[in-house]
């Protein structure tokens, strides 16, 4: 079953929305001292797709009382996937 219009229109603007937060906020210049990573951009770039996909399968559950299906679940990545051009611009920056 599709992802209702509703639900895939408000995790859109999650993302843009928090993307937008991060672009504001910048990073933290202890990432690498305290996760031990060599390229910050990428750690931070997993990070954010990571929050984005949890966050949306988390209000997936309380918009639909129940688990995604398979095929849902994967919507909601392709949704996050679907900004992958402005999410890599963005955090590449920080390599």
């Amino acid at each position: 079953m599709p992802i209702d219009p509703e639900f895939k229109e408000q995790t859109e603007k999650l993302i843009v929305d928090t993307l937008t937060l991060y672009k504001n906020a910048g990073a933290s210049p202890r990432i690498n001292d305290v996760w031990k990573c060599e390229n910050t951009g990428d750690f931070l770039c997993g990070f954010f797709v990571g929050e984005m996909v949890g966050s949306a399968l988390s209000a997936f559950q309380i918009f639909h009382k129940r688990e995604p299906t398979p095929e849902e679940h994967m919507e909601i990545v392709e949704i996050v996937e679907n900004h992958t051009s402005e999410i890599i611009d963005f955090f590449s920056k920080f390599n």
